[in-house]
């Protein structure tokens, strides 16, 4: 956790003058007491990795804190050989449950927000991996699409992970039309449109049955 003297220290652009010196005691004071509660209700359970980090807010005119916290992904999302259901409730929960502890030692209103790292995603990744390979292998054989057209056309499977407010992990489908140049003419004519891209990529997801957010950005 970081001190705030140290974070003053190293953020001179920080109004200093708004706090002082007593109010610097007393918010330092607040940060350990949070730390020690949410050490005690929160985050034992797991051993989650988080940090507390404060922050000067112009529109409250105070001082607040943050919680930064490191989501494990491979135990998070249910496609991996590590996943587990309680994690994963658990960090769904995880706002409700810091406010709910901060309200005990009376500290929710100097509570600013959660934001989210994310750490091991090595099984997550390789899933990932399998699930283009079977695509373009499809794309492959349906249409004949050469390898360097498919990459031209940027398809692909992307796990997107959100850092703000809630731990928000979903498959992305990306990629636009596939097209193919003519050697003798330069033309460029569509030999797989977004339409079809689309539905081979939903069709692939919807084959794996897997429990995630499934959102489509094919073309745009």
């Amino acid at each position: 956790m970081i001190s705030l003297k140290d974070y003053l220290r190293k953020n001179q652009n920080v109004q200093e003058d708004k706090m002082t010196e007593k109010e610097t005691i007393e918010f330092r004071k607040k940060m350990k007491l949070a730390q020690k509660v949410l050490d005690q209700l929160v985050f034992n359970k797991f051993n989650i990795p988080y940090d507390i980090k404060p922050e000067y807010t112009r529109f409250r005119d105070r001082w607040i804190f943050n919680l930064w916290v490191d989501v494990d992904v491979d135990r998070y999302v249910s496609f991996t050989p590590s996943f587990k259901q309680e994690y994963q409730d658990f960090i769904d929960l995880l706002d409700e449950k810091i406010n709910s502890s901060l309200r005990y030692v009376n500290l929710q209103n100097d509570f600013g927000g959660l934001f989210f790292d994310y750490i091991n995603d090595d099984e997550a990744d390789e899933f990932i991996d399998q699930l283009n390979q079977k695509l373009y292998r499809e794309l492959e054989n349906r249409y004949n699409a050469r390898p360097n057209e498919i990459k031209d056309a940027d398809i692909s499977y992307y796990l997107y992970k959100s850092g703000d407010e809630n731990a928000d992990i979903r498959l992305e489908a990306l990629g636009n039309n596939i097209m193919v140049k003519d050697e003798e003419t330069g033309e460029e004519t569509q030999l797989v449109s977004c339409r079809d891209v689309d539905k081979i990529m939903f069709d692939i997801f919807n084959a794996e049955a897997i429990s995630i957010e499934y959102e489509s950005f094919i073309c745009h």
